[in-house]
């Protein structure tokens, strides 16, 4: 068994997907979640995550970037909007990668298909899958290396550990808000119920639209944001179906 085989299961319908990342296939629509990897310790440790994990993996980095904002050489009129841009970097991040990224063409490719489906596809034909809504170590931990790399390359250390503190407490917001646009099935606040329909609306009808998560300020910006009240009524009804099909599974 190599390191990141494949189960047969995860084979069968990758081979049968369209390369579409829209709605989940008629199939699909029964079960929740498939096994991708065959080998327990890549599955269960790297390519899954608990949705209290990236709490964890990046708690310290936001709790001493928030410390270096208030009490660095800079000060905290100066640190304290630091840290904010990195929470707006990655709102930014977050609207590019799932635009222009995660919704790529893989063209005729064989491997861009897999690569398509790993990155987004599979969320998009298992949208409840629980252990896969933040992202896990395979994805999130090679985008922060690049991101304090970038930082680094470009800017002094004082003002890097503050702006990685607040990009990653950006990250974390972004997780555990699409976390809850998926489980948390009815909202009581206006901003919830926002969030959770602007989603269900990317999901099953406009599904190259409403590409923020955390918030719709990128969508707004960049006019791909999407909403009318016939589209949310149908997006939420198609929610309700695909969540009904797949309970309990």
């Amino acid at each position: 068994m190599g390191l990141l085989d494949f189960t047969d299961e995860f084979k069968e319908v990758l081979d049968r997907w369209d390369k579409k990342v829209e709605a989940p296939s008629p199939e699909n629509r029964k079960k929740a979640r498939l096994r991708v990897y065959k080998n327990p310790i890549v599955e269960h440790v790297f390519a899954t995550s608990h949705p209290i994990l990236p709490g964890v993996w990046f708690a310290g980095f936001i709790g001493y970037g928030a410390w270096l904002a208030v009490t660095g050489p800079r000060g905290p009129l100066v640190g304290l909007p630091i840290y904010l841009a990195g929470v707006l970097a990655f709102s930014l991040l977050e609207y590019s990668l799932h635009r222009w990224v995660f919704h790529f063409d893989p063209g005729d490719s064989d491997f861009g298909k897999t690569m398509l489906f790993l990155l987004h596809g599979y969320h998009h034909q298992f949208p409840n899958d629980k252990w896969r809504l933040v992202a896990p170590p395979l994805l999130s931990w090679p985008i922060a290396a690049i991101v304090f790399a970038l930082y680094s390359a470009l800017l002094p250390m004082d003002i890097v550990w503050v702006l990685f503190g607040g990009t990653t407490l950006g990250y974390l917001l972004y997780d555990w808000i699409h976390y809850y646009t998926h489980h948390f099935r009815s909202p009581r606040t206006r901003i919830g119920k926002l969030l959770r329909r602007a989603h269900a609306v990317h999901h099953y009808r406009l599904f190259h639209l409403n590409m923020g998560i955390s918030s719709p300020l990128w969508d707004l910006v960049f006019g791909t944001f999407a909403w009318s009240d016939e589209t949310v009524k149908e997006a939420m009804a198609e929610t309700r179906r695909v969540e009904a099909g797949q309970a309990g599974t």
